[in-house]
């Protein structure tokens, strides 16, 4: 059997699964779905429409094929769509054609000086369209440079307020230090310390301090999740003032991990790999948020076709 036959026949079982999962379907009286007692053959459509698609993506977990591409083309089709509906009812129409162009259609109504200054983005997204011709596709370049110089000075402020002075706001939080939280950052500095110093040496010894590093971090973390801990109020502000410092620790071993005008040697080479540490951890919680919002995904597709579509939820 050729690959091509191989294809087929795959192809030929799914839609046989398909169209078997749909008759029995009709024959249990789960089809057609039923709006106040009477039949909606349009929701009924739109559900087996839905549960193909689904099946249609999720056909790339074997491999590219003809069908995934077919769907993907079209999802990208109908998302188009639908943003140029939403933006012309939304955008265009109220903002544009009912108050510059529509007032011009009726003589007896005259349009706001105020309203005559929409002509210039108006003009600015004509020009925009240009890009499309190979010979007058320099135009746009002036609508499109003024909208990335726009929007780099709108972004400056937030960008500032958000990534640099709410961090230096984290750093500098007054913190009440008991005995405990000496305690807990006594131990927090000399893991980390430890680490830092014989992560270059190798060997043994420096297995054993990342083992040891990794069990306190991980046993910091479940007693400060641990709601009877936390009710006690002296173990509660211990625990924020080692976060608190925790967050100072991390900002300045990263600094000294981009600070290049020295060499990493000594006391900034460990502070440097610490920062490196710290940096690994945002980078790996980045990548599970990532990953939990694509498990959403598919869990919502799942729940879909078991829920919706089959009716086994």
């Amino acid at each position: 059997m050729t690959e091509k036959d191989k294809n087929t026949l795959i192809l030929a079982v799914c839609v046989a699964v398909f169209i078997g999962a749909n008759i029995v379907l009709f024959i249990t009286g789960h089809f057609p779905s039923r709006t106040g007692g009477v039949p909606d053959w349009g929701q009924t459509l739109g559900l087996m429409a839905a549960a193909l698609m689904s099946f249609a993506m999720f056909s790339f977990l074997y491999r590219d094929n003809p069908i995934f591409r077919a769907v993907e083309n079209l999802f990208v089709g109908l998302g188009l769509g639908v943003t140029l509906y939403v933006m012309w009812y939304l955008n265009l129409k109220p903002e544009v054609y009912d108050r510059l162009i529509s007032p011009m259609l009726d003589p007896s109504v005259d349009v706001p000086g105020a309203d005559l200054v929409l002509i210039i983005p108006v003009l600015m997204g004509v020009m925009m369209l240009t890009r499309l011709s190979g010979r007058h596709g320099w135009i746009s370049r002036y609508p499109i440079a003024f909208l990335v110089g726009y929007g780099s000075g709108f972004s400056i402020q937030p960008m500032i307020h958000s990534l640099i002075l709410k961090q230096v706001e984290k750093t500098i939080v007054p913190v009440q230090m008991s005995a405990a939280a000496w305690g807990l950052c006594a131990l927090v500095a000399v893991v980390a310390v430890l680490g830092a110093y014989a992560a270059s040496k190798g060997g043994r010894l420096a297995v054993g301090l990342k083992i040891a590093a990794a069990a306190v971090a991980l046993a910091y973390v479940i007693a400060a999740n641990t709601p009877s801990l936390n009710a006690r109020p002296q173990l509660a502000e211990a625990f924020r003032a080692v976060d608190l410092l925790l967050i100072v620790l991390g900002v300045l071993c990263v600094l000294c991990y981009f600070f290049f005008s020295a060499e990493h040697k000594g006391a900034l080479g460990a502070a440097s790999r610490v920062g490196i540490i710290f940096l690994m951890v945002a980078f790996g919680a980045t990548f599970g948020y990532t990953v939990m919002a694509r498990e959403s995904l598919v869990i919502g597709r799942i729940q879909f076709l078991l829920g919706d579509w089959l009716g086994l939820l």
